[in-house]
């Protein structure tokens, strides 16, 4: 059966993984009192067995080895949804081609990045542009700052920055904090400062702080494994998008 989900407390069955973190950095920043942010919670045989939220039709599916997938099939194209994101193995379980997928990079605690100087907190403006010079896809920046300040004013997200001259050249961000694991995202460094490690570097600090959560990825493309393989992450898996 699945509801939906009212407190924070029916989430914690979830595991470490990116999908639970994004859906339980968004209930912490969220809750459960407004129509654009819906969460649920799939029980099989009593037990918890699968979380799905949808924010402003962005849905996230996260499944433990119980999880009835046809009934969260039924249930989701029921709702509906621009967008899903999930494993690809559960795409897969849903029956579902994905529209985009890459691997998972877990960090392993291990890395050899260099120390650089940075700032936890910038202009927000010169971020979002920065990100889509990057070929970021943010829609309009009014969108982006609400969302952006909503979620680290209520830690559920952070933000590293790097400078060179005096001009931001790169950010990455702990994009969802969560209970158990924190998916990181954004990364972006200015074409003229590629190559000079600023990226590696901010990313690697950003992931060694997280000491007591799992540290997640999405590569947007294969190519990024060998680049985050040298600062100490690994593959563990694929992700999946659908829209």
């Amino acid at each position: 059966m699945i509801s939906l989900c009212k407190n924070y407390e029916q989430l914690c069955f979830l595991p470490a993984d990116p999908y639970s973190a994004r859906i339980t950095a968004l209930f912490k920043t969220y809750g459960a009192d407004y129509d654009f942010a819906l969460f649920w919670v799939q029980d099989t045989d009593g037990i918890p067995s699968a979380a799905i939220s949808r924010i402003d039709g962005n849905m996230t599916v996260c499944t433990n080895k119980n999880a009835d997938y046809e009934e969260i099939l039924h249930f989701i194209n029921a709702v509906g949804f621009q967008s899903l994101t999930c494993s690809y193995e559960d795409m897969q379980k849903l029956g579902f081609e994905s529209s985009d997928t890459s691997f998972t990079v877990r960090f392993s605690g291990v890395n050899d990045a260099e120390k650089i100087s940075t700032v936890n907190d910038y202009d927000k403006r010169k971020v979002y542009d920065l990100l889509c010079n990057c070929g970021f896809e943010l829609g309009d920046y009014g969108a982006f700052l609400s969302d952006v300040c909503i979620r680290l004013n209520k830690g559920t997200a952070s933000m590293l920055a790097a400078e060179e001259n005096g001009e931001l050249c790169a950010c990455a961000f702990a994009l969802f904090e969560g209970e158990k694991s924190v998916l990181l995202g954004a990364v972006a460094t200015s074409p003229e400062a590629r190559g000079r490690g600023y990226a590696s570097a901010i990313v690697s600090e950003i992931a060694k702080k997280k000491t007591d959560k799992e540290v997640f990825l999405f590569c947007r493309n294969d190519s990024l494994t060998a680049f985050y393989g040298k600062i100490g992450f690994e593959i563990v898996g694929k992700w999946a998008v659908l829209k």
